[in-house]
């Protein structure tokens, strides 16, 4: 086990209207059990605005290594027991690997105490799997973030149970809030989010990655042809925010007839952009359903 006590800091204010976990240890605020990629995004937004402090959170990781990348990263306690966070945390954080629920979570169900707040970010794992797996006492929430949440500009989709109190429900929104844009939505229709919201700035990363290596193809050098496409992708996002106006409408701004842009625009529509895009998030929906099915 590796990591630092806390000191018995007061709980966040953002967290307040939680509901407390009578008999619990609530020594911490947060409890993460699966400290990735992007729960660690998370962890580090809250802990730049002070929505948590590090002494608020616990993280469990699988090995005595994560857990301790996971304490030089961001300064919480940090321990290789998945149970721990579960025995002293007031909400809980999943983030393990949606394949690994089977093997994680019902040796965990015997450490929640009633009325813990317990925030699944697992793709593909409905709620009501959740509460298979884990019983009738914590009061389950699932989400599903993106990565710019790590800098407060990402957007999360979130889906709860039928009779979710409006306090907890306002106090999560609080707390993901930080985090950027917060949309609440049926259940149904999270895994869509998640292919367009989730996965969606992989989508960015790829066009960014081909529009730099474009640039290099027509002599640009690496360095400058990754400025030019970074401040591209940066100033048009800008642009579609301020303005308010619909893409279409934007896109008919930059391109003249006969010009230059529409004969570029004229081989991607050529090769079906769109029909990709489509494909694409079709895909990732799908693979959703695969995880709720419990695939590898």
């Amino acid at each position: 086990m590796d990591g630092k006590q806390p000191d018995g800091a007061a709980g966040s204010e953002r967290l307040r209207d939680l509901p407390q976990v009578p008999g619990a240890d609530a020594t911490f605020e947060l409890g993460i059990v699966g400290c990735g990629r992007m729960a660690g995004a998370m962890l580090s937004r809250w802990l730049q605005t002070g929505a948590l402090r590090a002494n608020e959170v616990i993280a469990a990781n699988a090995t005595a290594a994560e857990a301790t990348d996971v304490r030089a990263r961001y300064g919480v306690y940090a321990t290789e027991r998945a149970s721990e966070p579960i025995e002293r945390a007031r909400i809980v954080l999943l983030g393990i690997k949606p394949q690994q629920i089977d093997l994680v979570l019902p040796s965990l169900a015997a450490h929640i105490q009633a009325g813990q707040v317990w925030i699944s970010m697992l793709a593909g794992v409905p709620l009501r799997r959740l509460r298979e797996l884990l019983g009738p006492k914590p009061v389950l929430i699932r989400i599903m973030p993106n990565q710019p949440a790590r800098l407060g500009c990402g957007v999360t989709g979130v889906a709860t149970e039928a009779g979710l109190s409006e306090a907890t429900r306002q106090a999560t929104r609080d707390l993901l809030a930080d985090l950027g844009d917060v949309i609440e939505l049926d259940e149904e229709r999270l895994d869509a989010f998640a292919a367009i919201a989730g996965s969606g700035p992989a989508y960015v990363y790829l066009f960014l990655e081909a529009l730099t290596q474009a640039a290099e193809a027509l002599g640009f050098e690496a360095d400058t042809a990754h400025a030019m496409a970074l401040q591209t992708l940066r100033g048009a996002a800008a642009l579609a925010s301020e303005t308010g106006s619909v893409p279409a409408s934007l896109r008919r701004d930059v391109t003249s007839p006969g010009g230059t842009t529409e004969a570029a625009l004229q081989v991607f529509e050529s090769r079906d952009w769109r029909g990709t895009v489509e494909a694409a998030t079709a895909a990732a929906v799908a693979r959703a359903a695969d995880l709720a099915g419990g695939k590898d």
